[in-house]
């Protein structure tokens, strides 16, 4: 039979190799006698490498003191426990807690077994717990509503910043008082049925009132929740929103929405002109955001020009240039869409007075881009100084502002555009046939209505098909150009000249009082013409004839007129070029007027 020391010792054995936690056998001098397979796994030596070592050789120098005093204390006889870290082979640390026990044999300590349990699982778990609990805190600390902790009889325990700055109520001064007191009487018992809920595990929120420090009311959406630990509910969270501030807000962006409405009712109609589009979002501007004026201004170096004018009583005409400040001239050109100005007084937005043409205090404007390119501004002005600010929907509201009066912008220059092309000659701007049209059945009719007479000339440039010829139609091109310039210039405000195709033009003199009237207009053309028309340094000349009817000598409806105005030009041309006829007038009517190369007046 095994005899009790035989069998003590399988039995240590049988612990020391099969003990899943790090065993080291020590002698009582501190030798290291035996390592376990646990303890190779979690340092990496073997039990060759680290055997004879001392228990000083295992302990990082920063514990070595309290190693050696829980060392000593075990080979007293007595057991120590202590938090170290091992060096693993690689010189990575392993946090272990250490416990160092005496082996007695009769009574002596004989060795001493240091037992290590790996606790890097735990310390990480700590750690998490703590980052949780550092996160729980700055969650409470800076949530936006305000939140109160009270224990589970009601009584605060602490409360959060935003409670503070809500009510001005200090943790200090309501901390360990019972909670209810922050509600107004009259809320107050079903505030508590909703704390009571929370403790059952139920989340509760209602509407309720709270004073602040000064004991002023604080209209709040109140929600308890209830506080977990394990199993058990310990208090519950009070978390106040001021729904005075939640309901300014709903109110605001309904106030959006309504403005984004009606600017798309603007945008979208048909019936408004693009003229009214413009001055319905300069009304609407003024209404929205209570300013006194409301302009479209387009750039002009260091002044702005008014496109179009709004205001609550005299806005300034449509044309007037203001004068800007160097400031203000370089946003309304540099990359800054939105400017808010409260005080148009303030030195860095001050016109010079001796420049300055208006009363303005306060702006409030978007720049606008036409074609890719900055145009000008939409332009809100006070005229007063505006303290109170924008807020951020309202320039949100201006800056959509901008970009809808810059597509009607565009639009009416695309119209424009358009315009001029349908009703003006593309190479000399001058009016063409469809609008000539117009004008003369404008002129006829007042012409019936007030007993007067017009006149309609008709010229061709003589020998033009020679220059165009000789040096090719860009040339010839050029030479219109400055005939119709030149011919432009000698006429009347209300005069037309047109230009119906190749070297034909067209006048109308909407008003003669006698045929004198046309005949002395003639000869300002014929002299006009005189002058060489220079192009590339090549000298031109250029003469026309010239054929004249009159209403009502010569006719009184206007297609007979044009007929006849372009029989007398041809006549003109019959008789040697360069002079003007008036149209043979009905045999009943005496003859008019005409004229030689001299412009001297004679019959026809």
């Amino acid at each position: 039979m095994e005899t009790r020391r035989e069998i003590a010792a399988e039995t240590f054995a049988a612990l020391f190799d099969k003990n899943p936690e790090v065993v080291v056998l020590y002698s009582a001098d501190g030798v290291l006698a035996d390592v376990n397979p646990a303890a190779v796994e979690l340092t990496g030596f073997s039990s060759e490498e680290v055997r004879g070592s001392t228990f000083r050789d295992h302990i990082p120098r920063s514990d070595r003191v309290r190693g050696e005093m829980a060392f000593e204390m075990a080979r007293g006889g007595v057991a120590d426990h202590f938090e170290t870290t091992l060096r693993h082979k690689d010189g990575t640390l392993v946090p272990v807690e250490v416990s160092v026990i005496p082996a007695k044999i009769e009574g002596m300590v004989r060795a001493i077994f240091v037992q290590a349990r790996d606790i890097a699982a735990l310390r990480d778990a700590e750690d998490a717990m703590r980052v949780n609990q550092q996160r729980l805190r700055s969650l409470f600390e800076y949530h936006p509503d305000g939140i109160v902790e009270l224990k589970s009889t009601g009584v605060v325990s602490r409360v959060n910043v935003a409670f503070e700055s809500e009510t001005g109520l200090l943790g200090e001064r309501v901390v360990g008082t019972p909670w209810i007191e922050l509600i107004v009487p009259g809320r107050r018992e079903r505030a508590e049925e909703a704390r009571h809920a929370a403790m059952r595990g139920e989340a509760a929120e209602h509407e309720s009132v709270l004073f602040d420090r000064l004991g002023y009311p604080i209209e709040v959406q109140l929600k308890l929740v209830p506080i977990h630990s394990g199993d058990e509910i310990t208090g519950t969270y009070a978390i106040f929103k001021n729904v005075v501030a939640q309901r300014a807000a709903e109110r605001a962006v309904a106030a959006q929405v309504d403005r984004l409405r009606r600017l798309y009712l603007v945008a979208a109609s048909r019936e408004l002109t693009i003229a009214q589009q413009l001055e319905a979002v300069l009304q609407l501007g003024i209404e929205f955001f209570g300013f006194d004026e409301g302009y479209i201004v387009r750039n002009d170096g260091d002044a702005i020009v008014i496109h179009t004018a709004v205001g609550r009583k005299t806005p300034l005409a449509t044309g007037a240039r203001i004068p800007l400040s160097s400031s203000f001239a370089r946003y309304l050109t540099n990359e800054r869409p939105f400017l808010f100005v409260p005080d148009l007084d303030d030195p860095e937005w001050r016109v010079d007075p001796a420049r300055a043409t208006v009363n303005w205090r306060s702006y409030a404007g978007t720049q606008l881009q036409v074609d890719g390119k900055p145009y000008g501004a939409l332009a809100f002005v006070g005229l007063r100084a505006r303290m109170e600010g924008l807020d951020e929907l309202a320039r949100e509201s201006i800056s959509l502002m901008g970009l809808l009066v810059s597509a009607a912008l565009e639009r009416q220059r695309t119209a424009e555009r358009i315009e001029q092309l349908a009703f003006n000659d593309s190479l000399t701007a001058l009016p063409n046939r469809v609008l000539f049209a117009d004008r003369i059945e404008q002129a006829f009719g007042a012409a019936k209505r007030y007993g007067r007479g017009f006149a309609v000339m008709y010229l061709d440039l003589d020998h033009f098909k020679a220059i165009n010829d000789t040096y090719g139609h860009m040339v010839g091109d050029e030479v219109l150009v400055i005939v119709a310039r030149r011919l432009r210039a000698l006429l009347r405000e209300s005069d037309t000249i047109a230009r119906f195709g190749g070297d034909e033009f067209v006048i109308l003199q909407p008003v003669v009082d006698a045929a004198t009237d046309a005949a002395d207009l003639a000869r300002k053309v014929l002299v006009a013409l005189e002058e060489p028309v220079v192009v590339d340094e090549v000298r031109h000349h250029v003469a026309t004839s010239i054929g004249i009817a009159l209403y009502p000598e010569h006719a009184t409806e206007i297609e007979r007129l044009m007929e006849l105005a372009d029989a007398a030009l041809y006549r003109a041309k019959r008789e040697g070029r360069n002079r003007w006829h008036f149209a043979a007038p009905p045999v009943t009517a005496p003859r008019a007027p005409s004229s030689d190369a001299a412009h001297s007046d004679g019959a026809t």
